[in-house]
Formats: structure tokens, sequence, C-alpha cells
């Protein structure tokens, strides 16, 4: 797994990262950087819905892991 890294080296360029804020473990989200969408007062998009948060919402983030490759993973794969 990889190891949590700081807010302010989060990518702003709209791809999809995972957050928490170490001090409050309640809040973590799938996210993006988007200041177009509502302006810039809560540029964190939350997927799949249209909350979103402030610039300091969260204290770390990941990248998300690089997807297996399903066909590889399949059982049908396997016992073809």
């Amino acid at each position: 797994m990889m190891s949590w890294r700081p807010m302010n080296r989060a990518p702003q360029d709209g791809r999809w990262i995972i957050a928490i804020d170490r001090h409050d473990p309640d809040r973590r989200a799938v996210i993006r950087w988007d200041p177009r969408r509502c302006g810039d007062a809560r540029p964190w998009h939350v997927a799949f819905c249209e909350h979103s948060y402030p610039q300091d919402a969260f204290t770390d983030w990941q990248p998300f892991p690089d997807c297996p490759n399903c066909a590889e993973a399949s059982p049908a794969a396997e016992a073809g």
C-alpha cells in the first residue's frame, strides 16, 4: 500500500484521489480538484454526488492503486 502524502502536494489537474483528515477519522472521500464547478470556495468535489469541500478539509491523500489486468484475474481466463 502506498503511503499517505500531504494535501499541499495533491494533484490539482482533475484526477480522482483518495483523501483523509487525520484529525477526523470519519472524513474520508474520493475527491478531485475542480474550482470551476462551484467557485473557488469549495474546490474539492466528491465522486458520485454534488458535495464539495473547502481547500483545507483534508490533511492527506493517496493516488488510486493500479488496476489489475481483469482478463488475467478472471477465472474464465484461467480455465480457457
